[in-house]
């Protein structure tokens, strides 16, 4: 992709920009209000926010993480997107802007894990409890959609809530009836988890399918470490990892480098019983990625 290199950025009038940007965003009127609105931390606050539909392929936002033509990584948000899901849910566009910057924070490109940090973040700002039920009640007009890199809407709503520190009894009922068939199918399913052996390789991530169905978005850090995925009875069953991207930590775990990225493997399975645990095994070497499967784990 071919991108356009920007000037020095000014920090005072970024901020000042950001700020006035923000404040668009929940629609606020008074200055006391405007004082409650969430904003980056200090080391976030060079990171330019750019309104750009086309960058985020319309939906509503979109990061890359520090690179050669933006140093400090680049938020590309689309205010036509924001504009509709305030419109049903005043303020519930701040939780995508800041989820956006939860990428940055984390540099990791799980959205599980950038919608936890979003909900943490937003829960300790006057306005942020508010902004956090808007935005469970959007995820829950459309609570089925499931993309497998976020999983379901209404896994997407149960995370802000969780992280958000929203009382379990304040729950609307829809959301409650969800978490307890979650905690039904984490009974019944089957648990995935990511291995990968001792070496360079110590970071990775991928999207699973079995059977040519998606299951979702598994890596070897948390909050993406275990996948429930429908139970796997006896008999021959598919194992597919695909968008895989891996990675090396140094020791002092600052300093994180790509190693590939949207690669592919699959794997079969014939087990002769139910299986509970599942640990699928990934090898990267000069013949390629290698995905293995133990049905046994200890």
């Amino acid at each position: 992709m071919d991108l356009w290199v920007p000037g020095p950025v000014n920090p005072q009038r970024f901020f000042i920009a950001l700020t006035g940007f923000l404040v668009a965003l929940l629609s606020t009127t008074t200055a006391r209000e405007t004082q409650s609105l969430w904003l980056p931390p200090v080391y976030l606050r060079h990171v330019p926010v750019k309104e750009d539909c086309q960058q985020t392929r319309h939906r509503i936002g979109a990061t890359l993480q520090p690179n050669l033509f933006y140093p400090h990584g680049v938020i590309f948000f689309c205010p036509e997107r924001a504009r509709a899901i305030d419109a049903a849910n005043p303020g519930a566009s701040l939780f995508f802007l800041v989820h956006e910057y939860g990428h940055l924070a984390l540099n990791t490109r799980d959205e599980a894990a950038a919608d936890d940090w979003a909900a943490g973040q937003l829960q300790n700002v006057p306005r942020g409890p508010a902004v956090l039920r808007a935005v469970v009640r959007h995820f829950l007009r459309a609570g089925r959609s499931f993309d497998p890199h976020y999983g379901s809407n209404l896994e997407r709503a149960r995370r802000v809530a969780v992280y958000g520190g929203w009382p379990r009894a304040q729950w609307p009922p829809e959301l409650l009836r969800y978490a307890e068939n979650r905690a039904q199918t984490e009974r019944k399913g089957t648990t995935v988890r990511l291995l990968l052996p001792a070496g360079y390789l110590n970071e990775a991530e991928l999207l699973l399918s079995v059977d040519e169905r998606p299951v979702g978005f598994l890596s070897t850090d948390p909050p993406s470490g275990r996948l429930i995925c429908p139970a796997l009875g006896a008999g021959r069953h598919v194992l597919t990892a695909t968008d895989v991207w891996l990675y090396h930590h140094d020791r002092s775990g600052t300093k994180k480098s790509e190693i590939a990225r949207r690669l592919s493997a699959s794997c079969i399975i014939n087990p002769t019983t139910f299986t509970g645990q599942l640990e699928l095994i990934l090898r990267n070497d000069e013949s390629g990625l290698e995905l293995a499967a133990d049905l046994d784990p200890p």
